[in-house]
């Protein structure tokens, strides 16, 4: 199940309000064997790249599937930051150091002991999530709260992404679902542009010097009438070596 993007805070209904983690999302499958297999969204083994943190799920009630996020906690300038690189560099590179930090983020139960859990709401899903995922240094479940504008801005300040809206009587269905909606948080810096390019994959990146550092950021084909010039750059959150996420020239459409 994949969230939608949310433009406008909604008007009305129950909902409630979760923090959006920055990682890779994974389904973890205890099997009916206790076997622990854990797959990408995409369908993507990821069970021998994830070290440790299969071990950790040995607890977990035979023949249940839990949804969430692979992520990293660092430290920077004193605080708690997730870093995404750290993420890449576990499951692409294969860093032990990486792979040693990983955490898996709960949010969602699709089979608990055998049973299908997708048809109940979530607010029945939330409960079993909780009795059965298995806490752990590295294994984590999402906080959730009554949704506000209040308490997206809180989670933001702390350094997420956005949040993630449910709606609590909502079922768990496959594909992009309105029950699910997503609030990203749109941070704002000043920067020169250096340089243009197209990447291999024929999108427009521009690298700017920021405070200092060079940052890399999603561009457009005319940004190079803008070479040495000041520019607007928004993103979602800072990383933790310092990156700007999912950052692009303020001129740009903001995407989901």
């Amino acid at each position: 199940m994949l969230s939608s993007s949310g433009r406008r805070w909604p008007a009305g209904g129950e909902w409630v309000l979760e923090p959006k983690w920055d990682g890779f999302r994974l389904l973890v499958d205890v099997g009916a064997d206790g076997r622990v297999r854990i797959w990408s969204r995409h369908g993507a083994s990821l069970t021998d790249r994830v070290g440790p943190l299969v071990e950790a799920f040995a607890p977990a009630p035979a023949g249940s599937v839990f949804d969430g996020e692979l992520v990293v906690l660092s430290d920077r300038n004193g605080r708690p930051t997730q870093d995404f690189a750290a993420v890449t560099r576990a499951v692409f590179a294969g860093s032990a150091e990486a792979v040693g930090r990983l955490t898996f983020v709960g949010f969602d139960v699709l089979r608990l002991a055998s049973e299908d859990q997708r048809a109940r709401p979530w607010r029945e899903r939330n409960a079993a999530l909780r009795d059965a995922l298995p806490i752990s240094d590295r294994v984590r479940l999402i906080t959730t709260q009554p949704a506000s504008v209040e308490a997206h801005a809180a989670l933001v300040a702390l350094g997420f992404e956005g949040t993630v809206l449910k709606r609590p009587r909502s079922a768990y269905r496959p594909g992009r679902q309105s029950a699910w909606v997503k609030h990203k948080a749109r941070c704002g810096a000043q920067g020169v542009l250096l340089s243009v390019h197209q990447d291999r994959d024929g999108q427009w990146q521009a690298i700017c010097n920021v405070e200092g550092r060079r940052v890399r950021a999603l561009a457009g084909a005319r940004s190079s009438t803008l070479i040495g010039r000041p520019v607007s750059i928004v993103y979602s959150r800072v990383d933790a070596d310092g990156g700007l996420r999912e950052a692009r020239l303020a001129s740009l459409p903001v995407g989901s």
